[in-house]
């Protein structure tokens, strides 16, 4: 029959959440989600790959390998709370598995040799505290597939890397472990990753609340501000640079 496999995937959409499901939302408003969240995805683990490249050709990291801890432990625990089928479950640890091959470059080619092992273990304990840390957060603030908590942590981890990004920059007065692929991959997958929620806000704004609050929309901001200034601060200093060298 024509168009059987079309109609074969009529319906499949990823993460639905169930209290926008029973308002039987029109496909387009599904098929823009799916393309946000496959966007978000798809751009940060380009970003964790251009990390990886920098990081092992400058053998230097630009902020601390400990800080993945939260973001390990957070691809983890939501892989196994937020989605319902196997392929959503493998996709969102395919996301993990890049964060750990990042962690493993940083560690093997920006850390010394005497403090790996070191690392490793506070790396194994912070994701371990973090995961149980994210499971308790779960039970205080219950939510249909723990997107309240998924959101709110989500935002709050993202926030402090433009910033520290910056920081480098100013600081160190070189652009070792950072590039311009880095920051436009991060800041693309900060707007898709917002963009879910904030297009689910604006269809259904009972079911996200919260997306909507002035608490959300400070967060948005102050997450953002940093990488818009980000290619502006990093090209001045790749200049002074390279004017260095020459």
């Amino acid at each position: 029959m024509p168009f059987d496999l079309a109609h074969s995937l009529h319906g499949y959409h990823l993460i639905v959440q169930p209290s926008d499901l029973a308002l039987d939302p029109p496909e387009s408003y599904l098929y823009l989600q799916d393309g946000l969240i496959i966007s978000c995805g798809v751009l940060y683990v380009l970003c964790y790959l251009f990390y990886m490249i920098r990081t092992y050709k400058d053998r230097f990291l630009a902020g601390h390998v400990e800080y993945l801890c939260g973001t390990m432990a957070y691809e983890i625990y939501y892989a196994f709370t937020t989605t319902s089928t196997t392929f959503e479950l493998y996709c969102f640890l395919a996301w993990f598995v890049f964060d750990l091959c990042f962690v493993a470059v940083a560690i093997g080619a920006a850390y010394p040799r005497e403090r790996r092992a070191a690392v490793v273990g506070r790396m194994v304990a912070g994701v371990c505290l973090g995961v149980t840390f994210l499971h308790w957060l779960c039970q205080i603030y219950p939510d249909e597939r723990e997107q309240l908590t998924g959101y709110w942590t989500g935002a709050l981890l993202e926030l402090p890397i433009g910033w520290g990004a910056l920081y480098y920059l100013l600081q160190r007065g070189d652009t070792k472990g950072q590039s311009l692929e880095i920051w436009l991959t991060r800041i693309l997958g900060c707007i898709a990753a917002f963009g879910v929620f904030i297009w689910r806000y604006l269809n259904v704004p009972q079911n996200w609340e919260y997306v909507g609050s002035w608490w959300s929309i400070g967060t948005i901001v102050l997450t953002l501000l940093p990488e818009v200034a980000h290619p502006f601060v990093y090209l001045q200093v790749y200049k002074r640079e390279k004017a260095k060298i020459a």
